[in-house]
């Protein structure tokens, strides 16, 4: 059974993640039920949902697949160490050619 605190977590961050990039404009934006994709004028999707079985944030796109477990307040991916809003910042900034800050 998942965890409340842990589902509020990573719904929290979700929304953040979401509130923070809904106004732009080169962007096509989801959110449902946990599920928020991303998608680029041309066509690539982020995808990063709620894995409330494993108490993770998951975050798909082209090249990879990242789990993140919640840690210390902080969403931290399981094979870079990584904290989920610096890298989905430095993966959106790479993609759209321009600095992109997520906090």
């Amino acid at each position: 059974m998942a965890d409340k605190k842990i589902l509020l977590a990573i719904d929290e961050t979700l929304e953040s993640i979401l509130d923070q990039i809904e106004e732009n404009e080169d962007l096509d934006i989801e959110f449902s039920d946990g599920k928020l994709v991303i998608e680029f004028e041309d066509g690539i999707k982020y995808i990063i949902n709620r894995q409330s079985a494993a108490d993770q944030i998951w975050f798909a796109e082209p090249n990879g697949g990242w789990h993140f477990d919640y840690k210390d307040s902080e969403w931290i991916c399981t094979k870079t160490n990584r904290e989920i809003k610096a890298f989905l910042s430095e993966l959106m900034s790479i993609k759209m050619g321009e600095k992109v800050e997520i906090k």
